[in-house]
């Protein structure tokens, strides 16, 4: 794992007159630290940057799972899954120079502590803790995969030693040239190089984590470090309300029309506001399974359109970085790690209405015998010659190994606001958001949606810039209701 307390120094260009980054110059190490927030999922992030960041109102879907039950999910686990969604690319990301996301050792699994467990031909695994083995017994023996070495001499994570990048402050980035300065400059408005300033700053966890934040709501994240910009001057958190612009329906997916899952919205006649949404387990999957998604899988999704800062515009320049042309890519693997980051292996649930890709998990063999005797260093006393290790899908209390299932259990109904706070549909809970809500029953209409592949992408886009997530997408739609005066 990285040192924590590791830093890297990063050359910044700054405009003196107007007090802003104009660029950075950077080896491989800066620019693998940026492209590596691509990989990492929705609720790692909110994890890092705070639950009450102004990223729209995904953060209240991690407070949600904070907050329910553990006996409301399929297993103990799953609530881990969610929490501390695991990096697909995790075993790459480790050899960062800065990894912010350095708490999670992305080579540690789990096995039954239990001998007679792990004595048979073939043995399981988990990779998420809190899973229990078919024994009953929490699988707490924990191990580590051998490190393999990722990287050729003077190589870095993604990218190939040796190459030079300009980083504008939008977090735009590319190989240095004179060109590409001369050409920053022009778009800044700079004629004389005398108001430009050469400034080194040290970059360790602390920045890069700030710098995480600031990618994702600021226009321009280099300055916000470097001058230590937390917010607007006024001191209020930017609303984002307004970027929020529908996907179009696409008319060539049968699947557009959005029928796959279903649910029912109470809502103000008036004005078709909505209250909240009562929806079963399978409803609630789809949107917990947010938080498992890759930024850079979110940004793909959306069509390079996610508003999310200049998130955007990390994401467009590992396109042209990846290029065949430019030949800075290490290999197809980390283009694909980029580009089309996947999720952890068993993140997937089982009504998947946004296609992500999911890992497929590990599969090791060994012929040192079992493994309770090859963990204790013994020849195998066991008769196994050939052991074989599976991993668990942790969303099944049994033996599972194949992918599908889902977080949350389906014996009851949930109610999901308007602005994606999750509670167990109760009579006390219903009159205590109507009361928040501040209007009269008879203002109030139920109404039945449909989810498919096109809400689902709106769902996803207004998560993350809206704090009034249900009635960006769902208002502006005509059904037929139910009064409930």
């Amino acid at each position: 794992m990285a040192a924590s307390n590791k830093k890297i120094s990063l050359k910044l260009l700054v405009d003196k007159r107007q007090s802003r980054v104009v660029m950075a110059e950077s080896d491989k190490d800066f620019v693998d630290i940026l492209l590596s927030f691509l990989t990492m999922p929705m609720g790692a992030i909110i994890k890092l940057v705070g639950k009450d960041s102004s990223l729209g109102c995904i953060g209240n879907l991690y407070k949600s799972v904070e907050g329910l039950d553990s006996q409301h999910f399929q297993t103990e686990a799953c609530k881990s899954m969610l929490l501390n969604p695991l990096n697909a690319a995790g075993l790459r990301c480790e050899d960062l120079a800065v990894n912010v996301d350095d708490k999670i050792n992305p080579r540690t699994f789990f096995t039954c502590p239990e001998s007679g467990c792990c004595s048979k031909a073939t043995c399981y695994y988990s990779s998420v803790p809190n899973v229990r083995c078919c024994c009953g017994k929490e699988m707490s023996y924990a191990d580590e995969w051998t490190k393999e070495d990722m990287n050729a001499a003077g190589d870095g994570v993604f990218f190939r030693g040796g190459l030079k990048f300009i980083v504008s402050d939008e977090l735009h980035i590319t190989l240095a040239s004179t060109a590409v300065i001369l050409s920053l400059f022009s778009k800044k408005g700079i004629k004389d190089c005398s108001i430009l300033d050469e400034r080194i700053m040290d970059i360790g966890h602390d920045e890069i984590l700030k710098l995480l934040e600031r990618s994702l709501i600021s226009s321009t994240p280099l300055t916000d470090l470097c001058f230590d910009n937390s917010m607007p001057s006024n001191g209020k958190v930017p609303n984002r309300d307004g970027i929020f612009q529908l996907v179009p329906k696409c008319e060539e997916d049968g699947n557009s029309d959005g029928e796959q899952l279903k649910a029912k919205l109470l809502l103000t006649k008036t004005n078709r506001k909505i209250v909240y949404m009562e929806c079963d387990e399978e409803v609630l999957d789809f949107l917990f399974s947010f938080l498992t998604f890759p930024l850079g899988a979110v940004i793909k999704l959306l069509n390079k359109s996610s508003s999310m800062g200049c998130a955007d515009n990390l994401y467009g320049s590992a396109e042209v970085l990846s290029s065949q042309e430019n030949l800075c890519i290490k290999s197809e693997e980390c283009k694909t790690m980029l580009l089309g980051p996947k999720l952890a292996p068993f993140c997937g649930v089982k009504t998947q209405l946004l296609k992500i890709g999911e890992l497929v998990s590990r599969v090791d063999s060994t012929n040192a015998g079992c493994y309770t005797c090859d963990r204790n260093g013994f020849s195998c006393r066991h008769g196994v010659y050939i052991a074989t290790l599976k991993e668990l899908n942790p969303k099944f209390p049994n033996k599972m190994t194949e992918p599908g299932g889902g977080y949350a259990k389906g014996q009851c109904k949930f109610m999901v606001t308007d602005d994606l706070d999750v509670a167990l549909v109760s009579p006390f809970s219903t009159v205590r958001i109507i009361n928040e809500f501040g209007v009269p029953i008879s203002n109030l209409v139920e109404e039945e949606v449909g989810i498919g592949e096109t809400q689902a992408l709106n769902l996803l886009e207004a998560a993350l810039c809206s704090e009034t997530a249900l009635t960006k997408v769902f208002s502006s739609n005509k059904r037929r209701f139910v009064t409930l005066d």
